[in-house]
C-alpha cells in the first residue's frame, strides 16, 4: 500500500516538475530577449560614444550581461581576437552555434540574431545604427509576443502537468 502511494506521489511530482520546466522555458525566452535588447543598447553606446573597436565592445558587453547572452558576445569577441581570418559575421555565427541551446529562443528569434551578424562591421556607423535599430524593433516585437505566450502558458503548463500526473495515477490504480 505504501509503495503505491509513494509511486503515485512520485508520478504526480514528476509530471508537475515537467510542467514547471516548460513554464520556465517561456520565462527564460522573455528574459533572454530583454537581455539582447539591453546588449544592443550597450553596443550602440560603446561604438557611438567611446569609439570602441568591435571585439572590445563585445567583451565589455559580455562582462556586463549574464550568460548565455553575455557569453554569446564574449565568445564572438574571443573568436575575433584569435584572428583566424574569420569575418565578424562568421565569428558571430560560430558564437550563436556554441550558445544555441542555452539561449532558449525560437527559430525566428535565432534568425534575428543571425541577421544581426550581417551588420557587424559591414557599413559605416550610421548604417550600423539604422540596421541595429531595425533589429531592436523586431526584437521588441518578439519580446511582446514572448511575454504574451509566457502569461498565457505559464499556469497552463503547471496545471496540466499536475492534472496529467493525477490522471495518470488514477488510471494506474
Amino acid at each position: 500500500m505504501y509503495l503505491k502511494i509513494s509511486g503515485a506521489v512520485l508520478i504526480i511530482l514528476a509530471t508537475y516538475l515537467y510542467g514547471h520546466n516548460l513554464s520556465f522555458m517561456y520565462y527564460n525566452r522573455v528574459r533572454r530577449l530583454e537581455e539582447l535588447l539591453m546588449a544592443l543598447e550597450m553596443f550602440l553606446t560603446e561604438v557611438n560614444y567611446s569609439l570602441t573597436p568591435l571585439p572590445q565592445a563585445f567583451i565589455s558587453i559580455g562582462e556586463k550581461i549574464s550568460r548565455p547572452v553575455g557569453g554569446l558576445f564574449f565568445d564572438a569577441a574571443k573568436l575575433m581576437q584569435q584572428n583566424r581570418g574569420l569575418s565578424a559575421c562568421e565569428c558571430w555565427r560560430s558564437a550563436i552555434k556554441k550558445n544555441y541551446r542555452d539561449l532558449d529562443l525560437t527559430r525566428n528569434n535565432m534568425d534575428l540574431l543571425d541577421r544581426l551578424g550581417l551588420i557587424w562591421g559591414r557599413s559605416d556607423k550610421n548604417g550600423q545604427q539604422r540596421q541595429i535599430a531595425l533589429i531592436q524593433e523586431l526584437l521588441r516585437q518578439a519580446l511582446g509576443e514572448a511575454q504574451v505566450k509566457h502569461q498565457k502558458n505559464e499556469k497552463i503548463c503547471k496545471y496540466l502537468g499536475l492534472l496529467g500526473g493525477i490522471t495518470l495515477v488514477l488510471f494506474l490504480l
